[in-house]
């Protein structure tokens, strides 16, 4: 995939080692109000994260962080908006590997901006699995049901995501293709609107992030099936593993959050920004308002952030080649 080593060569380009004016660049910054610019809408996971960023930050910083949602695109607004910032760290985008993997690989985005040559990576801030959730009413109970259920009535299932091309429809397209199952997808804007059309009945089942959906499971207004990692989650162990069904052997999707900045950023912004969030996930406090829910905290450097997009892309485009998703140059 010519296109994504092209990516991946640009992204790395942007990442060349902080060495002159670090220390002063990091004394000054920030300079003044920073935005943490939120891909998803108000609500979802990434809100979450953002705000949690933005409350910390203002706290080591001593500097006023805020957090402002700019849903839309399956977060290509977002991503669009930050890119063309000035590229003084005081625009950054909180968003997941929808927009910054899956996204550009998709054939309806291959004209738009690619996120990879006009973004800096800051920190992969934390990866968690997708929960299988349906409504009750379905007549399912497990997801070899559900299976069950789809082969029998071929073209009837939707299944919903927080837009084309997220993590939540990658995962329910891997499932469609390694079974050859005939299933519709409808996209969202975002988690939230999904989450209420599926507690409604207008779709049958979606992906999300586990700890988007687990507050409708446990008011019994979904019913989990299964986590879409290779091995059962510590907060659900009473889900299934998607691996575990015959035929799925080895299934695995996640959704990760990761903290960017508009290329050309100063590096020394970069490692301030990444070693703060380091230290950010090191609090128990903080750990206990993710971890409970299946979140795996990272905060990882830039280098360790790109080179993990990198590897990513090429997953992923594989992924997507199979399900026919894929730009064609």
């Amino acid at each position: 995939m010519r296109r994504s080593r092209l990516m991946a060569v640009a992204l790395g380009a942007a990442l060349l080692p902080a060495t002159v004016g670090q220390s002063a660049a990091q004394a000054d910054y920030p300079t003044g109000t920073v935005r943490l610019i939120s891909a998803f809408e108000v609500g979802g996971g990434n809100d979450f994260m953002a705000r949690e960023l933005a409350h910390q930050f203002s706290e080591l910083y001593g500097k006023t962080f805020i957090v402002e949602a700019r849903p839309g695109g399956n977060g290509d607004i977002a991503t669009d908006y930050v890119a063309r910032a000035k590229p003084d760290g005081n625009t950054l985008l909180v968003t997941t590997n929808a927009t910054i993997v899956i996204n550009p690989l998709m054939s309806e985005n291959a004209a738009r901006l690619d996120p990879e040559t006009s973004l800096a990576p800051v920190s992969l801030l934390a990866r968690q699995p997708f929960l299988l959730v349906v409504n009750p009413k379905l007549p399912v109970a497990t997801l070899g049901e559900l299976i069950d259920y789809a082969r029998a009535h071929p073209g009837k299932l939707n299944f919903g995501s927080s837009g084309a091309g997220g993590g939540a429809h990658l995962a329910g397209e891997m499932l469609k293709s390694r079974l050859g199952l005939q299933m519709e997808h409808v996209p969202y804007k975002g988690i939230a609107s999904a989450l209420r059309d599926l507690v409604a009945g207008n779709i049958d089942f979606m992906f999300g992030a586990i700890q988007t959906v687990r507050p409708y499971v446990q008011n019994g207004q979904l019913r989990p099936l299964a986590v879409s990692s290779r091995e059962r989650n510590h907060s659900m162990p009473d889900a299934p593993a998607v691996a575990e069904y015959p035929g799925l052997e080895g299934f695995e999707s996640d959704l990760w959050y990761g903290l960017l900045a508009p290329a050309k950023t100063d590096p020394a912004i970069l490692a301030s920004l990444a070693q703060r969030t380091a230290d950010v996930f090191k609090k128990p406090a903080v750990r206990a308002r993710f971890e409970p829910f299946g979140t795996v905290l990272v905060g990882s450097t830039p280098a360790e952030f790109s080179a993990s997009i990198k590897s990513d892309i090429v997953a992923n485009g594989e992924v997507l080649k199979r399900a026919g998703l894929v730009a064609q140059k």
